[in-house]
């Protein structure tokens, strides 16, 4: 694991990945109940940037947030 504490051997991290590669559309749950759709645009140790269809900008999620992260197609 590197000094970041982001482990790209990680199985999770590596789905996470695949789906950004495949630009998948995610529906990500969050722990107060709201629930985001978008693709990845890309991970880091703290945050998830998820690009919305109505907005240039993406929205950047922090981890501890997630409950759940599915894909939608």
């Amino acid at each position: 694991m590197d000094s970041s504490g982001f482990d790209p051997s990680l199985p999770g991290i590596r789905l996470i990945q695949s789906w950004i590669r495949e630009q998948r559309v995610l529906g990500i749950e969050l722990n107060d109940g709201s629930r985001l759709d978008g693709r990845l645009a890309w991970q880091d140790p703290q945050y998830l940037a998820l690009q919305r269809e109505d907005s240039d900008d993406p929205v950047l999620i922090n981890r501890l947030a997630v409950i759940t992260i599915r894909p939608l197609i």
